[in-house]
């Protein structure tokens, strides 16, 4: 009689080995509501408010208005930058903690979890400057000035891109300690950020580079007033230095809090 040849390898389910686009749907599914929301509609809402609060209320140099609080108001959207990571990784990981749990049970590396992570949220920070680049649009059109409609888009989108290392770095830092060290990470980003910014030494600290990023495209130093016509700090080749610099060390934190997570789980 002749013997059953032996099963060959099985292969894994989608389950035991889902795709990184499978997580990333489960992570946004999680941040759908609470925290992570919140911080997506409320600052660029803020934001808008105080431009059309300002504006609203010059007589004589409106132009001038309009010019300095649409400045300011990059300017301010870029200083919270770090904040915003804090808040995003605190609400991921405070996120639906039971469907987290639920999916950790399953047999695949741990930091395709995190990754998925930092995708989803920069997912969703990438639709708040939308909603930013958008409302700033629609007040320059308003205002009479559509030209400004481009520097609300470059002014929105290129301080989250000079972000991205802060806030896989708050992700990270919310894994190890929890909201206390995402939170911890954030605050010290913002207020240390605000600071070095325009410093010549900007580049040392991460948290800097959304402040040091938005300067060429605000053309101002915040409540500190204009830089002069020519300094080099308003040069606009810095914003490319900028977005291979947040990309390749957002790269190296991802590697490394990957092989953080996947170790913890051994």
């Amino acid at each position: 009689m002749p013997m059953p040849e032996p099963a060959g390898p099985t292969t894994p389910s989608a389950r035991d080995d889902p795709s990184l686009a499978l997580l990333c749907s489960l992570a946004l599914a999680r941040l759908r509501t609470g925290l992570p929301v919140w911080t997506t509609l409320a600052p660029p809402l803020a934001v808008t408010a105080l431009l059309a609060v300002a504006v609203s209320g010059a007589g004589r140099g409106h132009g001038a208005v309009w010019d300095h609080w649409l400045g300011l108001a990059l300017y301010l959207w870029a200083v919270l930058a770090p904040m915003l990571a804090g808040l995003y990784a605190v609400g991921c990981d405070q996120a639906d903690e039971g469907a987290k749990r639920v999916v950790s049970t399953y047999a695949f590396p741990r930091h395709r979890l995190l990754i998925a992570d930092v995708l989803a949220l920069t997912a969703l920070w990438a639709a708040g400057a939308l909603l930013l680049a958008a409302l700033v649009s629609l007040a320059a059109l308003a205002n009479g000035t559509p030209a400004d409609a481009g520097t609300a888009v470059a002014g929105a989108f290129v301080p989250v891109l000079a972000a991205l290392p802060t806030l896989v770095l708050c992700v990270i830092a919310a894994e190890a300690w929890g909201a206390a060290g995402a939170t911890c990470v954030g605050v010290a980003g913002m207020l240390f950020g605000a600071l070095t910014g325009d410093k010549p030494y900007w580049w040392v600290f991460p948290p800097a580079w959304p402040t040091r990023a938005v300067i060429p495209v605000a053309e101002t130093r915040g409540l500190g007033g204009y830089y002069a016509p020519g300094d080099p700090v308003l040069s606009p080749s810095v914003l490319p230095v900028i977005a291979v610099a947040a990309l390749a060390l957002s790269a190296v934190l991802l590697a490394a809090g990957s092989r953080y997570v996947d170790r913890r789980e051994m």
